[in-house]
C-alpha cells in the first residue's frame, strides 16, 4: 500500500506543476470551460467544489454506439467502481463502489441507486436493475465512498441516473433494432417532444437472447414514461413511470474452475432439472415537485411507490414473492442572507410490505428436462412442501441535515449527518406442533456524520479531503435466510458499519485540454456481512466478520489532445482485507483469518479508451480493460485439511478489448444512426464474475469469447 501513497504523490505534484501559469512564449488555445454541476449529493453543486469522489457520465459515454444492455458497458470508465456482467439473466450484473457490494448474490447491494429521483434501492438495502434501460438513458452521476449522511441505509456508494430530455419539437418518433451474437434482438420505439410548457418521453422495449451459456435465456419488456412541466415560473413536476414484465430469465449457475476453463458455456444438468431461473413482473412510479419559494430557499418532495412480484427457483426452494414498497424523499434548501453559508434539511420515509412464500423444489419431471424453453420451465416445476410462509415488513425513517461553509476565499467546509432508524417484522404463518411461531422484530439505528474540506487553488484546480460514515443493515431476504431453515428473522445477524477517511485532487486544465481526479483511501467495515454456502443447496446465507479494512488508490486522467479525439485513462488499487475475522470448521476448531483478501475485490484495475468523433457523424471507440487476479473464498485457497490445488480458488488476471463504429448522419427532420460493435476482440477465455465462497468451488460465472452486434436507429421530428 505503501507504494500507492507514493505514486499518488508524484502524481499531485505533477498535477501542481500543470497548475502553474503556462508558458506565455508559447501559443496554447484557451477554453472557457462550463461548470459541471451534479445534484446526486441533494444539493446542486459544482463538480470542482465538492469535497468528494464523484463522476459524472453525459449521453454519448451512456449510449453512442452501445449496445445498452449493461451498466458494464457505461461505468467501466470509472475508476474505483467496477461492474462485473455475470452473463446471468437471472442475477444481473454485481456493481461494486470500493468494494462494497461485491458479496451481492442478485442484483445490487450496499449501494444506493436512483432513477429519475425514485429510489431502486428498497428500504432493506436491496436493488434490482429492472426497470433501466439505458437507451433512454442521458446523464449518470456517481458519488463513491459511504454517503449514509445523506442516503441512510446501504449507501456505500451512488449512483443516479436520469432519463434522457425531450427535443423541442411536438413529437419525434425513434425506432431501434439491435442485433447480436448468441440470439440477441432488442427492439425498441420511443415518442418524445415538448408541447408548450410540458415535455414527455415515452418508450417501450423488448430484448431476448439465448444467452451465451446453457440455459441462459430471457425474455424482457420495459416501458418507460417520464413527463416534465413547468406549471409555473417557480415551479416545476415530474412524473415517472416504469414497469417490467419478464416472462423468464433462466439461470445457469456457476462452474468449478476446471469446467468453467474447458467448457465455459455449460450449465449442469442438475440446474436445469430445478428450472433455475425467476420470472419477474414490476411496475413503479413516483411525482416530484420541485419549487423556489424564495430567491434563496428551494423545496423538493418526492412521492413513490414500488409493486413487485417474482417467481424464483433456486436448487432447493421455490420463492413467491410478492412486494410492495414506497415512500417519501423531501429536501428544503437554502442560503443564509449576508453570510457564505447554504444549508439543507429533509427527511426520507420509506416502508416496504412483502409476502414470501418458500417450497421445496422438486424440479421438472424427468422427460421435459432439456425439452422445454422459456416460461413453460415454470409452469411445469413441480412444488413440494411449503417450507416458509410469512410477511416481511420494513419502515425507516431518516431525518438528515447539511451544511456548507466558505469561510475565506477559496475553502470550502461541508458538514451532515442523518439519523436512521429501521424496524424490521415477520409475522409467521406457517405455525404447526413441530414448526413454532417464528415471528419476531428487529430495530437498527444509526447516526452518521460526514466531514468535507475543499481548498480551490485555481477556479479549476482543487484538493479536498473528506471524513464519511455508512452502515448496511441485512435486508430481508439475508435476515430470513437461516441454515436451520427456521422461519423468522435471525436474531444473530447485524448491520456493518463503514468509516472511510479520503483525500484527493481534482482539477481541469484548459490549456491542456486535460481533466483529471486523483483520490486515496482508507476505509474500515465492521461486522461486514459475508455470504456462504452449505451443502445441498444453491441458497446463499450470511454471516458477521469482524473487521475488515480497504486502502485504495484512484485516478482518471480524461485528454482531448485534438478536435475529436478524447483520451480516458483509469487506474484502481484496492488493497481489501480481513482484520479481524474468525471462521469455525466444520471439525469445530476455529482458525483466524485476518490478513486474507476479501474474495471478490480485484487489487487491480487499468481502463483505457480512445474516442473519436468526425464533424461529419463517423465515430469511434476502442476500449481496453485488465483486471487482476483475485481469490474467491475467505480462506484465499483450500481450507485447512483440503489439498485442492490453490489454483481453483483464484479468478485470473484478464485484459478484454472491445471496439465500437458508428455513423450518425442527418437529412432534415430524419436522422439515421448505424452502428456495430466487437466486445472481447482477442477472444480472451475469463470469466467475468464470482460467487463468493459458493459451495464445492463453483465459484466461477463465464463469459463470452468473441461476439458481435449492430445497432440502427432512425429519429424522425415532426413539427420542427
Amino acid at each position: 500500500m505503501r507504494r500507492w501513497w507514493i505514486l499518488g504523490g508524484l502524481l499531485l505534484g505533477t498535477t501542481l506543476a500543470f497548475g502553474q501559469t503556462p508558458d506565455t512564449t508559447r501559443s496554447y488555445p484557451m477554453y472557457e470551460l462550463p461548470p459541471i454541476i451534479v445534484t446526486a449529493p441533494r444539493l446542486a453543486e459544482p463538480l470542482l467544489t465538492l469535497p468528494w469522489s464523484a463522476d459524472l457520465l453525459g449521453p454519448k459515454e451512456i449510449r453512442q454506439g452501445q449496445p445498452t444492455l449493461s451498466l458494464e458497458e457505461v461505468l467501466r470508465t470509472v475508476p474505483g467502481l467496477v461492474v462485473f456482467n455475470r452473463n446471468n439473466p437471472s442475477q444481473g450484473d454485481r456493481v461494486v463502489v470500493r468494494g462494497i457490494g461485491a458479496r451481492a448474490p442478485f442484483g445490487v447491494r450496499g449501494l444506493r441507486l436512483l432513477l429519475d429521483g425514485i429510489p431502486l434501492t428498497m428500504p432493506d438495502g436491496t436493488a434490482q436493475l429492472n426497470n433501466i434501460n439505458l437507451a433512454w438513458v442521458r446523464r449518470i452521476e456517481v458519488i463513491k465512498g459511504p454517503s449514509s449522511a445523506l442516503y441512510g441505509n446501504a449507501a456505500g456508494g451512488v449512483i443516479d441516473l436520469q432519463t434522457r430530455m425531450a427535443p423541442p419539437v411536438p413529437f419525434q418518433l425513434e425506432p431501434f433494432a439491435l442485433l447480436g451474437s448468441f440470439g440477441l434482438q432488442k427492439f425498441q420505439g420511443s415518442a418524445l417532444g415538448t408541447i408548450g410548457r410540458t415535455s414527455y418521453v415515452f418508450g417501450v422495449s423488448r430484448t431476448t437472447t439465448q444467452g451465451f451459456r446453457d440455459h441462459a435465456t430471457l425474455d424482457a419488456r420495459n416501458a418507460n414514461l417520464v413527463v416534465r412541466s413547468q406549471v409555473s415560473p417557480a415551479t416545476r413536476l415530474t412524473a415517472v413511470f416504469n414497469a417490467y414484465d419478464s416472462p423468464y430469465a433462466l439461470n445457469p449457475s456457476t462452474l468449478d474452475k476446471a469446467t468453467a476453463d474447458t467448457f465455459p458455456e455449460y450449465a449442469r444438468t442438475f440446474i436445469k432439472k430445478k428450472g433455475a431461473g425467476k420470472q419477474i413482473r414490476q411496475i413503479q412510479g413516483g411525482i416530484t415537485v420541485a419549487s423556489r419559494i424564495s430567491e434563496q430557499q428551494r423545496l423538493e418532495v418526492t412521492v413513490y411507490g414500488v409493486k413487485r412480484s417474482g417467481l424464483i427457483a433456486i436448487p432447493g426452494h421455490i420463492i413467491d414473492l410478492n412486494r410492495n414498497a414506497g415512500g417519501l424523499r423531501s429536501v428544503f434548501s437554502g442560503e443564509l442572507s449576508g453570510w457564505p453559508i447554504r444549508w439543507m434539511v429533509g427527511a426520507d420515509v420509506e416502508i416496504q410490505k412483502d409476502r414470501r412464500k418458500e417450497f421445496e423444489n422438486d424440479g421438472l419431471p424427468e422427460d421435459l428436462v432439456d425439452s422445454l424453453e422459456g416460461a413453460a420451465i415454470f409452469k411445469n416445476l413441480q412444488r413440494g412442501a411449503l417450507l416458509m410462509d410469512q410477511d416481511e415488513e420494513v419502515l425507516g425513517l431518516g431525518p438528515f441535515a447539511k451544511l456548507e461553509w466558505r469561510p475565506a476565499p477559496g475553502w470550502i467546509l461541508h458538514a451532515g449527518g442523518r439519523y436512521d432508524r429501521y424496524q424490521f417484522r415477520a409475522v409467521d404463518h406457517l405455525i404447526t406442533e413441530t414448526n413454532p411461531d417464528n415471528s419476531g422484530e428487529r430495530v437498527m439505528s444509526e447516526f452518521s456524520p460526514s466531514f468535507g474540506v475543499l481548498y480551490q487553488i485555481t477556479p479549476t484546480l482543487s484538493v479536498f479531503g473528506n471524513y464519511a460514515t455508512g452502515f448496511q443493515t441485512p435486508t430481508v431476504n439475508e435476515l430470513g435466510n437461516r441454515p436451520d431453515g427456521v422461519g423468522g428473522f435471525n436474531p444473530d445477524l447485524k448491520p456493518e458499519h463503514i468509516r472511510s477517511v479520503e483525500g484527493g485532487m481534482k482539477g481541469m486544465l484548459g490549456a491542456y485540454r486535460l481533466a483529471f481526479h486523483l483520490s486515496v483511501y482508507r476505509m474500515t467495515i465492521r461486522d461486514m456481512l459475508i455470504p456462504y454456502q452449505i451443502e445441498g443447496t444453491e441458497e446463499v446465507f450470511y454471516r458477521n466478520a469482524g473487521e475488515t479494512r480497504n486502502n485504495g488508490l484512484e485516478i482518471q486522467v480524461r485528454w482531448t489532445p485534438v478536435s475529436g479525439f478524447m483520451l480516458t485513462l483509469g487506474y484502481t488499487a484496492m488493497d481489501f482485507e480481513f482484520v479481524n475475522y474468525e471462521v469455525e470448521l466444520p471439525s469445530g476448531d476455529r482458525v483466524q483469518l485476518a490478513g486474507n483478501d476479501v474474495p471478490g475485490v480485484p487489487p487491480h484495475r487499468i481502463f483505457g479508451g480512445l474516442r473519436y468523433e468526425s464533424p461529419w457523424g463517423l465515430y469511434g471507440q476502442m476500449q481496453v480493460q485488465w483486471v487482476d487476479a483475485y481469490y474467491c473464498n475467505d480462506f484465499n485457497g483450500p481450507a485447512p485439511g483440503d489439498d485442492t490445488p490453490l489454483e481453483n480458488f483464484i479468478n485470473d488476471a484478464y485484459t478484454v478489448v472491445d471496439l465500437r463504429l458508428g455513423l450518425r448522419r442527418q437529412w432534415g427532420p430524419l436522422t439515421v444512426e448505424i452502428y456495430g460493435g466487437v466486445n472481447n476482440l482477442l477472444d480472451v477465455r475469463y470469466n467475468g464474475s464470482i460467487v463468493p465462497n459458493a459451495f464445492r468451488n463453483r465459484f466461477f460465472e463465464p463469459a463470452p469469447g468473441r461476439n458481435y452486434f449492430w445497432g440502427i436507429t432512425l429519429p424522425y421530428a415532426f413539427g420542427g
